[in-house]
């Protein structure tokens, strides 16, 4: 027969419980809070993507040049090449579109001819030669959209 050990080292089940249960309350703060500004950057990305193919939208089905104007923390719909002939976006109460605070866009202005090709200016002079990127940024990080040269192309 074996003598018993009154020595043992080593855990209780009970800490080893206690102790996962504890990791596990935090991760999941930290995946929540992670998730939240995650998703509002990503939600404000697919927003301003979608608005840019309504713009693009908008002038195939005219004779004119639609476009958006983006400053940092705004950005509005124009038509005819103006800048200052702002039409409101589908769902917004205003012609100028605040991003929500902690948010920012690259500044420029994408507008497009009744083709769909990308220019980077209002009056469709200046037609875009490369790919070109707008960045949405959040303190979480930030996302790309990227407009194809030629056809303006938005994935």
């Amino acid at each position: 027969m074996k003598p018993l050990l009154r020595n043992q080292r080593g855990f209780t089940l009970l800490e080893i419980i206690a102790v996962l249960l504890v990791m596990g309350i935090i991760s999941a703060v930290a995946v929540a809070r992670y998730s939240s500004t995650n998703s509002e950057l990503t939600s404000q990305t697919d927003l301003v993507r979608t608005r840019l193919r309504y713009a693009q939208l908008q002038a195939f089905n005219s004779n004119v040049v639609w476009g958006i104007n983006f400053s940092a923390t705004s950005y509005s719909l124009f038509k005819n090449g103006n800048t200052s002939d702002t039409a409101r976006l589908p769902g917004e109460g205003s012609t100028v579109v605040t991003l929500p605070a902690g948010i920012s866009i690259s500044t420029g202005i994408v507008s497009f001819d009744s083709w769909g090709t990308p220019y980077t200016d209002g009056p469709a002079a200046s037609i875009q030669s490369g790919a070109r990127s707008l960045t949405v940024t959040a303190a979480g990080g930030s996302k790309t959209i990227t407009i194809t040269p030629n056809t303006g192309f938005i994935p």
